[in-house]
């Protein structure tokens, strides 16, 4: 639950702050001829900031390690991929005969 929390703060601070960014810039630059501010893009920016969220918490991850610790799960998990071999097999026989 608190990686959850924490991912959901860290784009309401983001969307707060990229909403007074455009706030600002609305107000130091001059109209345009229509008088309309330029309008901030909540989709991408919040598809943005999820990126980038995703791509900081891939960063921490060790890949040095991480065939190592595959390897270790495939050889832990190795009787549960019997199962499903031989279920896969008997399930084949069944439909196919």
């Amino acid at each position: 639950m608190r990686p959850v929390l924490s991912f959901v703060s860290l784009m309401a601070i983001g969307l707060i702050t990229a909403s007074a960014i455009a706030l600002i810039g609305s107000t130091l630059t001059p109209l345009s001829a229509s008088n309309s501010a330029p309008l901030l893009d909540y989709r991408s920016l919040s598809i943005g900031l999820v990126i980038g969220l995703m791509l900081s918490s891939l960063a921490r991850l060790s890949w040095a390690e991480m065939p190592r610790r595959v390897l270790n799960w495939l050889w832990s998990n190795e009787r549960n991929f019997y199962r499903a071999g031989l279920a896969t097999v008997l399930l084949g026989v069944l439909v196919f005969y």
